[in-house]
Parts: C-alpha cells; sequence; structure tokens
C-alpha cells in the first residue's frame, strides 16, 4: 500500500511528466515549421536547379554562336564591314555569355547553400524522429502511470471504506 507522501509523487511526477509532454510537443510543432521552410527551401532550390540547367543552354548556345561567329571572322578577310558587325556580336554575346556564366557561379552557390540546408533537415528530421520516439515512450509511461495511480486511488478508496464500515459496526 503507497502512503499519502508516495501517491503526492507520483501525481507530482505525472504532472512533471505532462509538463514536459507539453513542452516536447511545443518543439515538435517548432520543428514542423523548420521543416515546412526547409522543404520550400528546396522547391527553391529545385526551381534554381532548373533554371540553371535552362541557362547552361542558353550559355552552351551562345557559345556555340560565338565559336561560328569566330570562325567567320578568320575566314571572312574580304568582308570587313561585315566583320566589324560580327565582331561586335561576338562581343555582345560574350558579355551575355560572362553574365551567364556569373549567374550560373551564383546559382551553383545557392544550389550548394540549399542542399547544406537540406542536410540540415535531414539531421533535424532524426532528431524529430527519436524525440517522437521518445513522446512515444513518455506518453506509454504516462498512461501507466494514471493506471496505476487510479487503482491507488481504488484500492485507497476500498480500504478507507472498510475502515469505515469497522469504525460503524463497533
Amino acid at each position: 500500500m503507497l502512503s499519502k507522501d508516495q501517491i503526492n509523487r507520483l501525481v507530482s511526477a505525472n504532472e512533471s511528466l505532462q509538463i514536459q509532454l507539453e513542452d516536447v510537443n511545443g518543439v515538435l510543432i517548432d520543428r514542423e515549421k523548420e521543416l515546412n521552410d526547409l522543404k520550400n527551401n528546396v522547391a527553391q532550390a529545385v526551381a534554381l536547379r532548373s533554371k540553371l540547367d535552362g541557362q547552361l543552354g542558353e550559355i552552351e548556345s551562345f557559345r556555340n554562336r560565338l565559336n561560328a561567329k569566330q570562325q567567320q571572322v578568320i575566314g571572312a578577310e574580304e568582308r570587313e564591314i561585315e566583320l566589324h558587325q560580327e565582331l561586335t556580336e561576338a562581343a555582345r554575346l560574350q558579355q551575355q555569355c560572362n553574365k551567364l556564366g556569373q549567374q550560373y557561379a551564383y546559382l551553383q552557390s545557392q544550389f550548394t547553400d540549399i542542399k547544406a540546408q537540406l542536410a540540415q533537415v535531414n539531421e533535424r528530421n532524426q532528431q524529430l524522429q527519436n524525440i517522437a520516439g521518445r513522446i512515444g515512450e513518455l506518453e506509454s509511461r504516462l498512461d501507466n502511470t494514471v493506471r496505476e495511480r487510479d487503482d491507488l486511488k481504488s484500492k485507497l478508496t476500498i480500504l478507507e471504506s472498510q475502515k469505515y464500515l469497522r469504525e460503524f459496526n463497533l
């Protein structure tokens, strides 16, 4: 039979576990928000990667055009006027190529950052899974404690009623 002090300690422990459970639930909600934010970042990374692929195609197209223009310049000595126009076009394409190269480097950097964030998301997800397992374990222990408390209350009520019946019979 548990003493009143033991019952009070069980009730106190139960309340403490409930507070811990609420805290863990709050942390879980925060982690889910972070996970959603990171999923959005991943979606942005995919969009950036798609844009990057498109720009790589444009860069390749510009390089091909630039190569073609440069070959025309080498073989077109008799076309001096056209050569000037083609060189101007080649310079414009080179600028565009350089600009796209810079954009590619920037997008590649962003992609690398997002991959790092994804790795963090995966790590946080693992942590959340560990926390969820711990929460399940705590909930199970809390359920067991509640059942034990209820059994003890029931036994205490029976014992008190038997005590009163004995006193009443005396």
